[in-house]
């Protein structure tokens, strides 16, 4: 089956040439009624975001699934469990996610798995494939034997060093040429385009632009956080986004905290409500905490737990479930592995249908940035930074290629500014 990928800098369509591709495919042969198109990405947010773009084709007409592909994994090894064991696998528990990957690759070679995944998902798409394992690259490697499949990478974004090099390249280059995107759709600003690319190819960075600016702010946390109020409030309107490689060592989160709690500089700006974004992974975690279930109980107690947090929808939904694990199947002990892949489960729906909440100021990892853009961005580049120069270009250049308008970036100390990638 064919492979079609597109290569190409943050910025440059990779996702909107996907869509395009995905639509001719259809125009051309419509999905039957039973016949779904699979969208996988390795990260939630990523999975999120092409969700929303997937309910945007008319002719897909909501034919379509968006999940991780450790989702994916684990959703074919338990659809086809005896089978493996047949095969004599030994079936891995849901959080060991490679071990999970690399058994839905290998079933996913076997005929019969081969023929169900045809059947169901004609068409494949991969978003941000720079950043899949090898177990996971090898699975989408054996859907390109049944399948058509789209995806889009850049290899400079990869920001996990345990991935380079890319994974992909161990099969892409003998199935398919990859089509090279070049023009930047994001912003047309020539400082902010100039910038990436000077980091990309390792060129000393100008500093003093109009639009790209780099700022020394040593010392404590005040001196950055007047830049930062003072930014906000002269930004012409827009989204923000502070961006960071490290919140360890506290200076990107008590700046955070000063803008956040009182007016700074000369002309007082602020305060700001500028949050930080939680992942999918440490609010799944912060609810699981709260809950305090025990490793094994009666349904009766597990019940108890769980409405004692039943305000929130998803514990409220987790406690139904059990119920009706009581009152139809006869379950009267349960354990928290259970509850918890159920609790992830509504969690995970949850999010994926509830409406994106867009809020104006924003403060996150540059990780978790990826594939996002807003109108400017305030990078925090802390003493806390990988001591590799390569990882270094490729983190400030994912954080300059997020902003449309301005980008402004923060050095913690001068000696930073004397070393990859400002120069």
């Amino acid at each position: 089956m064919p492979v079609t990928a597109f290569e190409g800098p943050a910025g440059t369509g990779k996702t909107y040439s996907l869509m395009e591709e995905l639509c001719g495919n259809l125009r051309n042969r419509a999905l039957a009624s039973h016949e779904r198109a699979l969208a996988l990405t390795f990260m939630h947010g990523a999975r999120r975001r092409l969700d929303y773009q997937l309910r945007q084709i008319e002719e897909l007409d909501g034919r379509f699934q968006t999940v991780t592909v450790d989702s994916f994994a684990w959703r074919l090894v338990q659809r086809w469990k005896r089978l493996a064991v047949h095969l004599g696998h030994a079936i891995p528990t849901e959080e060991r996610y490679d071990e999970t990957c690399r058994l839905a690759a290998a079933l996913m070679a076997h005929p019969a798995v081969k023929s169900w995944v045809a059947m169901s998902y004609p068409l494949v798409l991969v978003d941000e494939a720079q950043d899949l394992s090898s177990e996971r690259s090898a699975m989408i490697a054996e859907a390109a034997n049944s399948c058509h499949v789209l995806l889009a990478f850049d290899e400079f974004q990869c920001l996990n060093p345990d991935l380079r090099p890319m994974a992909i390249q161990s099969w892409l280059p003998e199935v398919c040429t990859p089509t090279r995107l070049m023009n930047c759709r994001r912003t047309n600003d020539a400082e902010l385009l100039e910038a990436a690319r000077a980091v990309r190819d390792g060129r000393a960075v100008e500093q003093n632009g109009s639009r790209f600016k780099v700022k020394l702010t040593p010392g404590k946390p005040k001196f950055a956080a007047t830049f930062l109020a003072n930014h906000i409030a002269w930004r012409g309107g827009g989204t923000l986004a502070v961006l960071t490689p490290s919140r360890s060592g506290g200076f990107a989160d008590g700046i955070i905290e000063l803008v956040r709690s009182r007016p700074l500089g000369q002309q007082q700006n602020g305060p700001f409500p500028v949050q930080w974004e939680s992942s999918d992974e440490a609010d799944h975690r912060e609810l699981w905490q709260r809950l305090r279930m025990p490793d094994r109980c009666s349904v009766a107690d597990a019940i108890a737990a769980l409405e004692a947090h039943s305000g929130v929808p998803a514990v409220k939904s987790t406690k139904d479930w059990v119920v009706r694990q009581r009152r139809v199947l006869g379950v009267e002990e349960i354990t928290a592995d259970q509850v918890r892949r159920q609790l992830d489960r509504t969690l995970t729906t949850s999010r994926r249908y509830a409406t994106a909440r867009r809020r104006e100021l924003v403060a996150m990892t540059i990780q978790q940035a990826k594939n996002q853009q807003f109108a400017h961005v305030v990078v925090i580049w802390p003493y806390t930074i990988p001591n590799n120069n390569e990882q270094r270009r490729r983190l400030l250049y994912n954080a300059i290629t997020r902003a449309e308008r301005s980008c402004l970036v923060l050095v913690q100390a001068r000696e930073l500014l004397n070393r990859p990638p400002f120069v």
